[in-house]
């Protein structure tokens, strides 16, 4: 398999939204942040536009420019989103739906600390390492950046995902109820905080 691991670009952001939307799909569901950009969107938008505005946006966590992608003959096959997490305040708790708030609750005890927030591969590249590949790629990059340790946030009821992880050694340090939504990924158990020391 000939690939690269390179930066994502500003003028792939309209695919980059819909990548980064396939990881909150679970059996049966658009997507966590289709239904985000949904609620956002004007009528008759199309909202992946709006996920690929705040891509195109330097200034905003979900910046292209903290994507990393795999490209596989020439095809953007996988893609991850970190960046240093940061603390949401009670007025930005209210501008956020009510479903979303629990991975900010989480994300809130962390300020400061590098966030693995999203790995994502396309259908049609899963089973082939992929996920692994971008994991170690983000553990390598916070390394890098001379951080302590890389934190994620995990579905108790996403079984490979845990899998993975916890092969790699990532623990579990905090989790709260996962909130009753249709277009949660997951339906009951607990989302959950895991950390990998990158401590020598």
């Amino acid at each position: 398999m000939q690939y690269i691991i390179r930066q994502a670009r500003k003028d792939e952001s309209y695919e980059l939204a819909k990548m980064v939307n396939l990881a909150g799909q679970g059996p049966g569901t658009i997507g966590l942040d289709m239904s985000g950009w949904t609620a956002e969107a004007k009528p008759g938008q199309d909202p992946y536009e709006v996920g690929q505005k705040n891509i195109e946006n330097e200034d905003d966590a979900y910046s292209y420019k903290n994507m990393r992608v795999i490209e596989i003959n020439g095809d953007k096959a996988a893609i991850s989103l970190c960046f240093e997490a940061y603390t949401r305040g009670p007025e930005d708790m209210e501008n956020i739906p009510e479903y979303f708030r629990v991975f900010k609750h989480l994300t809130n005890t962390i300020p400061g600390k590098f966030y693995l927030d999203s790995l994502a591969a396309k259908p049609e590249y899963r089973g082939q390492g992929l996920g692994q590949m971008m994991l170690d790629d983000c553990i390598e990059l916070a390394r890098n950046k001379g951080y302590d340790a890389i934190y994620l946030i995990a579905f108790e009821k996403n079984v490979a995902g845990i899998g993975l992880y916890e092969k790699n050694g990532f623990k579990s340090v905090f989790s709260l109820p996962n909130p009753e939504h249709p277009d949660m990924p997951y339906q009951g158990g607990d989302v959950i905080l895991y950390k990998k020391s990158l401590a020598k």
